[in-house]
């Protein structure tokens, strides 16, 4: 093996190390698109739990989704390009919806009620949603760590000059 094809195949290994570390790493907006989906995974989850309560808010649930469909279709392509996939992506969901299932710590049906209610009030803002995850301490289980510094592939950003 000639030395330049040494060096190729170094930087090739090299790219490909980095990018596996920035796959495995959170963008900001794939963190934000996880708060999103968060908070709509927690919401639905509780609309079924509490739909049998005299706090059921099942219809301003359903409200909630159809005035929050594009920000909530934008979040589930960004965490669907974050995972690579759509079998980690569901199984990501999976989990998301199975740790509400027994209800929501500190959280009874009309507190959940409230969050529906700044929900709707964020007329499908998807930074607003974001903004009420954050206010009703909802977080993500984050298999990874937050990135830090660049997080596009040096391919994609010179792909862009």
């Amino acid at each position: 093996m000639g030395i330049i094809n040494k060096a190729l195949a170094a930087a090739t290994a090299t790219a490909m190390l980095a990018g596996s570390a920035n796959a495995a790493c959170w963008t900001q907006a794939a963190y934000q698109a996880a708060q999103v989906r968060e908070l709509d995974t927690m919401l639905m989850v509780q609309a079924l739990r509490c739909r049998k309560t005299s706090a059921s808010f099942l219809s301003s649930y359903n409200r909630f989704v159809q005035v929050s469909r594009p920000a909530l279709i934008k979040a589930n392509a960004e965490l669907k390009a974050h995972f690579g996939g759509l079998n980690a992506y569901d199984n990501y969901m999976t989990t998301v919806a199975n740790r509400y299932g027994a209800g929501t710590d500190g959280m009874d049906c009309g507190d959940v009620a409230s969050v529906v209610r700044a929900g709707l009030a964020a007329n499908g803002s998807a930074e607003k949603l974001y903004q009420v995850a954050l206010d009703a301490n909802l977080e993500p289980d984050l298999n990874g760590s937050r990135c830090r510094g660049v997080t596009k592939a040096p391919l994609d950003i010179a792909s862009r000059r």
